[in-house]
């Protein structure tokens, strides 16, 4: 069995509006009194280092970074600095940015792509369906920011070719030993993936936004939660208030 170690990190903090739903979100103020973490995930794989998802960039806290007409403006507020970014946080772990093999996004949202750009040298993973969907005037009408995007970079996108892993219709082996396997999660966004990590002291579904927290997932994903539950998997979400790692 392939030695993993797999690490958790919180890339800032996330404030939505108190109304979860409809037109009245969009007016001025409503601002929830809670955050929730916005995670991203770092496996040592014995080939390289492999990140799910890249956290926020300290630069969406700032005035300018989203337009004014966009909605992630006026439903959501990132809040943390520099300091917060992924990049930064590896080397307190003992990780080497220089290191990174793989970037596997579970989607393209602003909160999972901010820190893309500081790992040039990685391979970024996506699905197919997701990338076509996020691209130009019709991306920002689906909630993505294209124009933030690091410019010249392109993703390899990948479709479900593999089998069938216990709720899962097919699968994708990104490194080609099971330990990291590519999952079908669609629902946030039609092109939403999750990430199997398997190996020695290691088994764990990297779920993005899937859910928010291990119980909504319950409710939502009912038959999927009841298989982690007897697979003994561990699911990690990106807000999850308490993930562990």
């Amino acid at each position: 069995m392939t030695t993993l170690r797999l690490h958790s990190f919180e890339t800032g903090r996330v404030r939505s509006k108190t109304r979860r739903h409809g037109p009245l979100r969009y007016l001025p103020g409503g601002w929830s009194a809670d955050t929730l973490p916005v995670r991203a995930f770092a496996i040592e794989h014995p080939d390289g280092l492999c990140l799910f998802d890249t956290g926020q960039t300290a630069r969406a806290a700032t005035s300018g970074y989203h337009q004014r007409w966009h909605p992630f403006l006026w439903t959501s507020r990132f809040e943390l600095e520099a300091a917060d970014e992924l990049a930064a946080q590896l080397p307190a772990r003992g990780l080497d940015s220089g290191g990174v093999r793989w970037i596997v996004l579970s989607h393209l949202h602003t909160d999972h792509i901010g820190n893309v750009a500081a790992f040039g040298q990685a391979e970024v993973v996506v699905t197919r369906v997701e990338w076509e969907r996020a691209q130009g005037f019709g991306g920002h009408l689906h909630g993505y920011i294209p124009h933030r995007w690091p410019t010249g970079a392109r993703p390899r996108t990948v479709d479900f070719d593999g089998p069938p892993i216990g709720t899962f219709p097919s699968s994708y082996d990104l490194a080609g030993d099971g330990s990291l396997v590519l999952i079908p999660l669609p629902g946030h966004t039609p092109g939403h993936l999750g990430m199997l990590v398997r190996g020695d002291g290691v088994n764990a579904l990297l779920a993005g936004d899937a859910a928010h927290t291990r119980a909504e997932l319950t409710a939502v994903a009912p038959d999927l939660a009841a298989w982690c539950e007897r697979e003994r998997i561990d699911v990690l979400l990106t807000h999850e208030p308490d993930a562990r790692g």
